[in-house]
């Protein structure tokens, strides 16, 4: 049976639990696959158990059937979307063209919004002063680079209802919840003025689908 450590708030393990809805998936629900729930509050991720599992202490992880352990979402992703069949999509694309456009937009989604806002939050919020060192400015650093990117994806979603057409695909998802964690920096993905006229309406579209109700 595969073992999926994850936690349902983070960006990375949100990722996996995005891609399985949009196959119309239960997470909790799936045959073959154990949800194990790691709560970071109470820092089970830096527990002698979990680095038993995954050194680095970061979720999600995936371990396989045979043993093999996948410590990147990424990865966890592209292997669930090609073995559950779910509804028939593949979220991460069908052929070698497909699955090469995703995985880039993919990529862009990530380094220019999501880590970005990571990293805002990671140096600029509250609760993460006592974990480790925060650099002052970093964070204002960070969402002025996610700003300076959105007028790309703004472009794109001008002329389609999602980043690569009209079909969802894993770089929206990428992309949603890299704006849906800027809220806890302050960043509001509903303003237009901010974020742009056509990302602010393709984070309404995808918030009414996938925000927490």
């Amino acid at each position: 049976m595969m073992k999926l450590y994850t936690m349902n708030a983070p960006p990375n393990p949100r990722k996996v639990d995005l891609l399985l809805k949009v196959k119309e998936l239960d997470i909790n629900d799936i045959h073959n696959l154990q949800v194990i729930n790691v709560d970071i509050a109470k820092n089970e991720q830096n527990s002698p158990e979990f680095l038993a599992v995954n050194p680095l202490g970061l979720l999600p992880v995936l371990v396989l059937d045979d043993g093999t352990v996948l410590n990147d979402s990424h990865a966890i992703c592209e292997y669930l979307d090609i073995r559950l069949a779910g509804n028939g999509k593949q979220v991460m694309g069908s052929d070698p063209i497909q699955r090469a456009k995703i995985t880039a937009m993919s990529r862009n989604a990530e380094f220019h919004v999501l880590y970005n806002m990571m990293l805002a939050f990671q140096h600029g919020h509250p609760s993460r002063a006592s974990v480790g060192n925060q650099v002052p400015g970093m964070a204002e650093e960070s969402i002025n680079r996610v700003k300076k990117a959105l007028p790309y994806f703004d472009k794109l979603l001008s002329s389609h209802k999602y980043l690569l057409g009209d079909r969802l695909t894993f770089a929206d998802i990428v992309l949603y919840i890299g704006l849906d964690f800027g809220r806890v920096m302050k960043f509001n993905p509903k303003d237009a003025s901010v974020v742009g006229e056509h990302v602010a309406r393709f984070y309404a579209q995808m918030s009414e689908r996938f925000g927490k109700k």
